[in-house]
């Protein structure tokens, strides 16, 4: 998220991502540490898999290459890079990509229909309150004359009805794509869900006006306290989320990984 102030009128432009709102709605506080540390942010085995894929996907659908090469030389470039390593052996790395892309060729290439854009990039006017303007921006993967698509590499399938009921990549991206007349609602905003060693699977996701009003109402109290509070100090944290441990937020050295030592949070079976 950035901040643009207006010297001269007093106004302020906001700028958001929906990974930065899922990201402040699992946890406060590293919504915040995105804010004020961007470059601890760093990708890990999975997600240079992911962008390869993608690279390999975009390449043939803007007709420059076959998909496999070009997301084989994205792989080796990020396998160059700094990134974490959490599961994956660069073996299994090549191993999945082949797989993925497969599966993608196989069982969505086939579905999409008359491509009319890809990797587009949106910035669209989301809400507005007093002196403030809140635009989303991003980057969609895929956009056709029905619908718009994301690519996913996953572990495992994803669950429809968390997704229709719950997520807000769907909301951000068919809001976009209304305002800039690429679609109109009722939008509908497909996963294409590429799910290592399994099978590919295609989520859609409806979205209308009443969907993009609620996620107005859930971006602006994060906005206002953004611009009230400030980001000097620690914002309301939520430790009892999955994803909070030391491999899977980048900010837990300087959160609760600074406090406690994995002794402390690792249960004691001694003696049982």
């Amino acid at each position: 998220m950035k901040i643009k102030y207006n010297e001269e009128d007093g106004t302020r432009e906001v700028y958001v991502r929906q990974s930065w709102i899922n990201d402040a709605i699992m946890c406060n506080e590293r919504g915040r540490q995105g804010l004020i540390r961007p470059e601890w942010s760093m990708p890990n085995d999975a997600t240079i898999l992911g962008t390869a894929v993608h690279a390999g996907i975009a390449t043939v659908l803007e007709g420059k290459g076959e998909p496999k090469k070009a997301a084989l030389e994205e792989l080796n470039r990020l396998l160059d890079e700094p990134f974490q390593r959490v599961k994956y052996t660069n073996e299994e790395l090549y191993d999945h990509l082949h797989e993925l892309i497969r599966e993608w060729e196989k069982n969505i290439a086939p579905t999409l229909g008359n491509v009319v854009a890809v990797e587009k990039p949106f910035t669209f006017l989301l809400d507005e309150f007093g002196d403030t303007k809140i635009y989303g921006i991003g980057t969609i993967d895929c956009v056709t004359d029905t619908a718009i698509w994301d690519w996913k590499t996953s572990g495992k399938k994803y669950n429809a009805r968390d997704k229709q009921s719950q997520a807000v990549q769907p909301t951000m991206y068919t809001a976009a794509a209304v305002a800039h007349g690429w679609l109109e609602f009722p939008a509908t905003f497909n996963y294409g869900v590429l799910v290592r060693s399994g099978k590919a699977q295609i989520v859609p996701v409806h979205r209308n006006e009443s969907h993009v009003e609620w996620l107005r109402e859930i971006v602006r109290p994060f906005i206002r306290s953004t611009i009230l509070l400030g980001t000097d100090e620690p914002w309301t944290r939520n430790d009892t989320h999955y994803l909070c441990n030391s491999t899977w937020c980048s900010y837990w050295s300087v959160c609760k990984g600074s406090k406690l030592a994995p002794a402390d949070i690792t249960p004691n079976t001694e003696g049982k």
